[in-house]
């Protein structure tokens, strides 16, 4: 018995068709539903492997997707990229991921080395791209952006994000039923943070409450600790919202460098909802951000493009704002 691999020759053989009719069967072509179980038996029972090169030129398709993040790092970003692999994985393709550590040259250089691999679509999160440089490096292949710095004006460019402005307004009346009247803001950078400052400074009158201070911040823990110190140097705010939970945690050690007892003498919000917040003493109150299903709806959307809930333009998702201790009344 020959130890070589089973080939496409051997499955037809064995089921009595011809290696047209197996082809089809693999790729989905139409086939008697009887054949295509006949194939389909054979084919598991002599461990036939399809040549996915092979297959390819057949189709047209290489059955990957390339998948752009900024970085590995952060926990939303890998969320994201799992959750484009669930979709991917349900349909038999696989995801190629790559990082741009947020330069765009970089970012360009490897979206070209993607389309040049004849990827069948691109997801690209967090992108900082504008639509001409895009549509240059991009040809003909298929993008979906998740949570864009850039916004997209371009309808080749469907989007999903998050809808920063609904999760602050959940936040906002949630201290305001607590019976908060001046806040503070560590305000983070690039769109998200610019929409969460926004939002706070446009949403806050209607709850009754005054932002008493704002300071600029990044998304780190460091920076969250240095601003906090700035912001500390003020008392008259009984709660601050941080610009995402990196800052918060930041912000948490620059409370207790000045003796501050959370939620007892401040009340501290986050944003992300990442998996360590809900460890953080006291639990961090964030806004959680479904990544998974962000990555989910992209990789839906890139591989269903003329599906009847296909979208242009934007889509957004709402976080839910996830309680915990890090939030309470103001003090007397």
């Amino acid at each position: 018995m020959s130890d070589r691999p089973p080939t496409l020759h051997d499955v037809a053989r064995h089921a009595g068709v011809s290696t047209a009719t197996v082809s089809r069967v693999l790729n989905g072509g139409p086939v008697r539903p009887g054949t295509a179980r006949l194939v389909r038996d054979v084919v598991k029972r002599l461990g036939y492997v399809p040549n996915q090169v092979a297959r390819g030129l057949v189709t047209g398709r290489s059955m990957v997707v390339g998948v752009l993040v900024p970085d590995l790092v952060g926990p939303l970003n890998a969320a994201i990229a799992r959750g484009v692999e669930d979709v991917l994985e349900a349909h038999g393709m696989h995801a190629v991921i790559v990082t741009d550590h947020r330069d765009v040259v970089r970012e360009a250089k490897r979206i070209e080395t993607l389309v040049a691999r004849r990827v069948d679509g691109l997801v690209l999160i967090g992108s900082e791209l504008d639509d001409p440089t895009l549509t240059d490096v991009t040809a003909t292949t298929p993008v979906v952006h998740v949570g864009a710095e850039r916004a997209p004006s371009d309808e080749r460019f469907p989007e999903v994000r998050i809808d920063n402005q609904a999760g602050i307004e959940k936040a906002l009346a949630r201290l305001a039923e607590l019976g908060h009247r001046r806040i503070a803001h560590l305000a983070g950078p690039r769109r998200d943070g610019r929409e969460r400052h926004d939002a706070i400074r446009q949403l806050a009158p209607r709850y009754e409450l005054a932002l008493a201070h704002v300071v600029d911040t990044d998304f780190s823990e460091e920076a969250g600790r240095d601003a906090g110190a700035t912001l500390l140097r003020h008392r008259d705010f009984t709660a601050v919202l941080c610009a995402n939970d990196r800052s918060a945690a930041g912000f948490y050690q620059a409370a207790r460098d000045e003796g501050l007892n959370l939620p007892d003498d401040l009340t501290v919000v986050g944003f992300d909802d990442l998996p360590w917040s809900a460890y953080l003493d006291p639990p961090l109150t964030t806004l959680r951000q479904p990544g998974r299903d962000m990555g989910r709806l992209a990789a839906e959307r890139l591989l269903h493009p003329e599906a009847s809930d296909a979208w242009r333009g934007v889509r957004t998702l709402v976080p839910n704002l996830v309680a915990r201790e890090s939030m309470a009344p103001p003090p007397t």
